[in-house]
């Protein structure tokens, strides 16, 4: 295993750990083969539970950001609710329907 591959498995288990997401998947130019040396990795985080007011997108984000703070790659992060994606996998122009179609699964609980 090299190390990238070695350090994107510590950043799943992190947030594995952190959320307990239904799904894990990476997309854009390293799930299709196409990235560069300074590529980032791009990660979608699937949560059961809807964001509304009583949950906070943006303080799930800092959660995970937190439990991946130190991991040395370079990761961009999107986090959506199962209902979202599932919503949103139809529509032509989100990057969710994108990440569907081409995305990576990295984890998917069962």
């Amino acid at each position: 295993m090299d190390k990238e591959t070695e350090y994107l498995d510590g950043v799943v288990q992190a947030i594995v750990h952190a959320t307990q997401p239904e799904k894990i998947i990476l997309f854009g130019s390293r799930a299709r083969g196409e990235h560069g040396a300074g590529s980032d990795y791009d990660i979608l985080v699937i949560e059961r539970e809807p964001f509304g007011p009583a949950r906070s997108r943006r303080k799930e984000l800092s959660k995970i950001r937190r439990a991946i703070w130190d991991a040395p790659l370079p990761i961009d992060l999107l986090v959506y609710s199962l209902d979202e994606y599932e919503e949103m996998q139809s529509s032509l122009n989100h990057v969710l329907q994108k990440a569907a179609r081409e995305g990576k699964s990295l984890y998917e609980r069962h």
